[in-house]
């Protein structure tokens, strides 16, 4: 008896559905190359790779749904919590107009493309002081672990971006680089 009971546990245990979870996941994209200061704008879309319904913060609660932070970074990881917003260059700082607050539920399967029928949100300003570089453009989709996925190491999208040279402007002469 005490076999068969293991054999009927064993059997509904790998025949039972798995927890079913939404799992989001971003998509972002921007210009190559823009300077500090400057304002950008870009293209942001969150797929939900799941199996049920992620809830946004129009139709949900915010404390129960997600938002999507746009900041910028040395590298493509992502803060521990929030992006915070700064006027001037720290790592993984929230641009100004940075935090999509206003999000709609998607589906299994689904995404949802921001700024549609253009595709592009913004403009979101790039903080001063960036010194000229490499660095990453990025999207952290619930940062603040408000909904509960099944895969939560896909949050992050990041886009490439050369900060370039800021342009000093004499009045006599017209812009120049530094240096010049």
């Amino acid at each position: 008896m005490r076999l068969f009971a293991i054999a009927v546990v064993s059997f509904l245990a790998c025949s039972a559905p798995a927890f079913a979870a939404c799992d989001l996941s971003p998509t972002i994209g921007a210009r190559a190359e823009a300077r500090a200061g400057q304002d950008i704008m870009i293209t942001l879309a969150v797929e939900n790779r799941g199996d049920t319904n992620c809830p946004g913060t129009i139709e949900a609660p915010p404390a129960a749904s997600y938002m999507v932070d746009i900041f910028l970074s040395t590298d493509r990881n992502a803060p521990a919590s929030w992006a915070i917003y700064n006027a001037t260059w720290r790592e993984d700082v929230l641009l100004r107009g940075g935090r999509v607050s206003r999000t709609n539920s998607i589906g299994p399967g689904a995404s949802v493309r921001y700024g549609a029928p253009s595709y592009e949100i913004g403009p979101m300003t790039l903080p001063t002081g960036v010194p000229p570089g490499d660095y990453f453009l990025c999207a952290g989709v619930d940062q603040g672990s408000r909904v509960a996925e099944s895969n939560e190491r896909n949050n992050v999208a990041c886009n490439p971006i050369r900060i370039l040279p800021t342009l000093r402007i004499d009045p006599r002469r017209g812009p120049r680089l530094p240096g010049q």
